[in-house]
């Protein structure tokens, strides 16, 4: 027996304004498939920043309820598609299979750009009756079972401390991406990266997926892109779906505090990009994306709003993501793919998802272009015993005599290796060679930090260098 129910209505340019406008409607007892799909007037055909038009989003909620942090969540795919199905079993990628509880649903419209005075809109909802289900659908509302979160890696190394090789920030169907989650890992295992973070807009459904590939390297770690209209942010090491509606500053800071309550790390993405961070006043973030996809998209910018943090005495972790949307065998639509910037963290014992967020947290990183490299490491030997413990991220008192760091470089030589403080440059280093080493020594006072670039000029140096792989500092004084 098949159920049909149609929406229809409009939205204005108040409703971009308010960001989302909820529809509800009311699953009987006894459904097994639900099937959604909806139209409205004149969409958008190409970026929403140069093109006029519409674009209204959608998801929607089960009967747990659509408020906010702690709706019912059941999936979300934005603009990328016109319909979807959920059923026990299946759903459209974006979406989260399970019951199709009875009683009030909500489809979620997010107004990202309304140009036109009104908007009509039209939804038709189909969903088909079990009629010998429907006695016992009427009992207590189960609750949907969530994609595994925790993903721990088939192997680990011998126990020793080492480089890893990831990509923090990647798509896939079940967002805008063009690919499978499978299509995806193979390239991540072509490429050799040792971890890679999947961070599909606004949903968990790929969780399931990456559970059932995680026998074997790379270390597989589930995320999520909280995509809201003024910036974007991955949140790594989550214990199920976190929610992406943060319309102001006030809730977006709830965002933040709910994420780090769960254990999981915050950390905003290409803040300077076409959609920049517009939420300047939110605190308790760990991480900035300084380096999204390839260096001259819009990273300049998100450089300096890091190094601000930084001069202002704020502790703050640099991480790269590719942000890639496609890998072979798909159309590819963008010029880099994962690990393209490549992030590199330093873990001592066995590979795992909270061993690689334990390292971003502490500052154990570096990003370089790909996963090839270039490879750059600054250390220092605090103590004078002669062992260059300290790595980036690691915050020590400054000490009365000057500090002895070392320098380890792997790369095309020709390219200059600028040291920065919190005053500036202090320090160029262009090796002759491709494997490099140095020791030199600072003397450190006050507040302060010390990070290495590694620049050059790729392809016409009219267009201005690029950074080839950057450190995060080495801290000392007081930080918070």
């Amino acid at each position: 027996m098949r159920h049909k129910i149609r929406l229809e209505g409009a939205v204005t340019p108040q409703n971009a304004v308010e960001q989302y406008h909820y529809l509800p409607f009311v699953v009987p007892a006894g459904a097994r498939r639900m099937e959604v799909n909806y139209y409205y007037d004149n969409q958008v055909t190409g970026a929403q920043e140069t093109h006029s038009g519409n674009n209204v989003d959608i998801g929607v909620f089960d009967v747990r309820g659509a408020d906010f942090l702690t709706g019912g969540f059941r999936g979300w795919s934005g603009g990328a598609r016109s319909g979807f199905h959920i059923t026990p079993d299946a759903a459209t990628p974006g979406y989260i299979r399970g019951p199709l509880q009875p009683g009030e649903w909500t489809i979620m419209f997010g107004c990202s750009k309304i140009d036109d005075p009104t908007v009509r809109y039209r939804v038709n909802i189909e969903l088909e009756i079990d009629p010998a289900a429907v006695e016992e659908a009427a009992g207590e509302v189960p609750v949907p079972g969530m994609p595994r979160a925790e993903v721990v890696a088939g192997g680990s190394n011998d126990g020793g401390g080492r480089w890893y090789r990831g990509d923090l920030h990647a798509h896939s169907e079940h967002s805008d991406g063009q690919n499978t989650v499978a299509e995806i890992v193979d390239y991540t295992r072509r490429v050799g990266l040792d971890y890679f973070a999947l961070t599909d807009h606004n949903t968990i459904s790929h969780w399931d997926e990456l559970a059932r590939l995680n026998d074997r390297a790379p270390l597989l770690i589930a995320g999520e892109e909280i995509t809201m209209y003024g910036g974007h942010a991955n949140v790594w090491g989550l214990d199920g779906w976190i929610d992406f509606r943060g319309s102001d500053s006030e809730r977006v800071q709830r965002l933040v505090e709910q994420a780090n309550a769960r254990g999981s790390m915050f950390s905003i993405n290409h803040p300077d990009s076409p959609i920049p961070w517009q939420f300047d006043e939110v605190r308790g973030y760990q991480a900035v994306e300084v380096w999204n996809a390839p260096w001259r998209w819009f990273n300049e910018p998100a450089l300096l709003r890091w190094e601000g943090h930084l001069k202002r005495g704020e502790r703050m972790v640099a991480v790269g993501g590719s942000d890639s949307h496609c890998v072979p065998p798909a159309v590819m639509t963008q010029p880099n793919g994962p690990g393209e910037p490549c992030t590199w963290v330093y873990v001592e014992g066995p590979l795992t998802q909270s061993a690689v967020l334990d390292a971003v947290q502490r500052g154990h990183v570096f990003i370089s272009e790909a996963p090839n490299g270039p490879f750059i490491e600054l250390t220092a030997d605090v103590d004078g015993d002669g062992v260059f413990e300290t790595l980036p991220g690691d915050h020590v008192d400054a000490p009365a005599a000057p500090v002895r760091f070392h320098v380890k470089y792997r790369g095309p030589d020709g390219k200059h290796l600028r040291f920065f403080s919190k005053g500036g440059l202090v320090k160029e280093i262009t090796p002759a060679v491709e494997s490099f080493d140095d020791e030199f020594e600072l003397r450190l006072e006050g507040d302060d930090y010390l990070r290495c670039e590694v620049r050059g000029f790729r392809g016409r140096p009219d267009r201005g260098e690029v950074v080839h792989a950057m450190t995060n500092p080495v801290y000392w004084g007081s930080w918070r």
